[in-house]
């Protein structure tokens, strides 16, 4: 990322954006204008030179009315998306550095579709790949239907990876998005070629849906170290067992090793666990992988059977503002918990100000809505002790044909008190009336005695062990 001067100060361009706000038709034409500037070859090096100035001249014009009198500092807040990692991606990926972040773009087209890798992070436990996928139909009801990323080396333990795929419609006709993939394997390459497979459809919705598949093939570099700390703390409650094993941190992710140990019981489904991380003043720390993150086996010791799940669990980076991290783990709701849960809808002109009921989940009350064309941008304050639970935004948009809207989200704040200010973009809206759908659920059950706590003097000072 480029870098401004303030006071003799460097200050990073993202941080300096978060000064100012733009609407979001403003955000996709930004988006577009970058698009259309990356179809040059050499768009990354010299006609990058060239690309800036063309945004300050197209922003410039879109948002005059925001500038204020010192123009030079405005003209440096400027929301350049120069990748779709610094668009949607997490907070780890959207600080990737030039050093961090690689280009490895490669594009095929099949039946009306074109799929473009565009860039790479690697860090020894983590890959993550962007892309843009384009049809010269209509997109209607996209979805990925598998994602993997295969590394043919010797001690590759294909059951040992976690995959995630995030994506956003970002017009009628294209959706980007970023696919990640943690690696429990203790050693990595510092150089690979990963076989990176994208299964999708334009309409799943549809009888006749279309699907496609690409296949490509990637050489990537690790560029970003990743620091393994071996902690071996464990919490004891009756016959359960959570231990953390080891840390691993990098600039653009850091991911836990943790067991957690319980008799076995033949409903080991329904009370799968849940793990949260958080930082000293109750901050949650977002977790980047979803889906089937434990593996479970069964253990006999001292005559007793025992479920042993293991997980290798991949959160955002750590700031220098952490002083701790708090583990915690949750029993996900069972199928009693579910028949309690209650849908509530409001219409979004009725729900500014409005303080929502989550049930036991906490409130959230919606202070803005900036609607323009078929987009939104809607600002809430949340209140809630198990706030983003499984990564679930509480605010969802729902049309009069109970087709739901899911809204990116664009700035996240933490104001202490277990309350968040959040920003979401909702993208391609209808015109018909809109409503806000929302649950009252139960909460889930944290085993407060299970609680592993572990200061960053301990992860900066022990040993590291890879």
């Amino acid at each position: 990322m480029g870098e401004f001067l303030n006071k003799g100060k460097k200050v990073l361009n993202s941080e300096l954006f978060k000064e100012v706000n733009f609407n979001s038709d403003d955000r996709r034409k930004v988006h577009l204008l970058l698009d259309e500037k990356k179809r040059s070859r050499n768009f990354f090096s010299i006609s990058k030179r060239v690309l800036i100035p063309v945004c300050f001249a197209v922003l410039l014009l879109l948002t005059t009315n925001l500038f204020s009198s010192n123009q030079v500092l405005a003209l440096s807040k400027l929301p350049f998306f120069e990748s779709i990692f610094q668009f949607i991606g997490d907070s780890g990926l959207k600080g990737t550095s030039s050093e961090e972040n690689q280009l490895v773009q490669q594009q095929q087209t099949v039946n009306g579709i074109s799929m473009e890798i565009q860039e790479a992070a690697y860090d020894g436990k983590r890959i993550s790949i962007s892309y843009a996928i384009k049809s010269e139909k209509p997109i209607k009801n996209f979805t990925s239907r598998l994602v993997n990323a295969y590394i043919p080396f010797k001690g590759f333990q294909k059951d040992k990876v976690i995959s995630n795929d995030h994506f956003e419609q970002v017009s009628d006709y294209e959706v980007i998005g970023y696919s990640t993939f943690t690696y429990a394997a203790s050693e990595m390459p510092e150089e690979i070629n990963v076989d990176f497979l994208y299964r999708g459809t334009t309409d799943f919705l549809s009888p006749g849906q279309k699907q496609f598949k690409f296949l490509f093939d990637i050489p990537i570099k690790k560029s970003s170290k990743m620091d393994t700390i071996a902690i071996n703390k464990k919490q004891i409650f009756g016959q359960e067992k959570l231990i953390l094993n080891k840390i691993s941190v990098s600039p653009i992710s850091t991911a836990l090793n943790i067991e957690y140990k319980v008799p076995y019981r033949n409903n080991q489904e329904v009370e799968a666990p849940s793990i949260r991380l958080l930082d000293q003043d109750g901050r949650l720390i977002k977790n980047v992988t979803n889906g089937s993150e434990w593996t479970i086996k069964e253990i006999k010791q001292e005559n007793k059977w025992y479920t042993l799940r293991e997980a290798n669990l991949l959160f955002e980076s750590l700031d220098n503002k952490i002083k701790e991290l708090k583990i915690q783990i949750f029993k996900n709701k069972n199928i009693e918990d579910s028949v309690h849960t209650r849908i509530k809808s409001i219409g979004l002109n009725e729900a500014e100000n409005q303080v929502l009921s989550l049930g036991e989940r906490g409130s959230m009350k919606i202070t803005d809505i900036e609607i323009e064309r078929n987009s939104a941008i809607i600002r809430y304050e949340y209140d809630s002790k198990f706030a983003f639970y499984h990564n679930s935004s509480p605010l969802v948009l729902e049309d009069v044909n109970g087709n739901r809207y899911h809204g990116i989200e664009m700035d996240r704040k933490y104001l202490g008190n277990e309350t968040y200010i959040v920003e979401e973009l909702f993208l391609d809206l209808p015109k018909e009336k809109l409503a806000v759908r929302y649950l009252q659920e139960k909460a889930p059950k944290l085993i407060e005695e299970l609680e592993i706590k572990v200061s960053s003097e301990e992860i900066n000072t022990r040993d590291k062990t890879e």
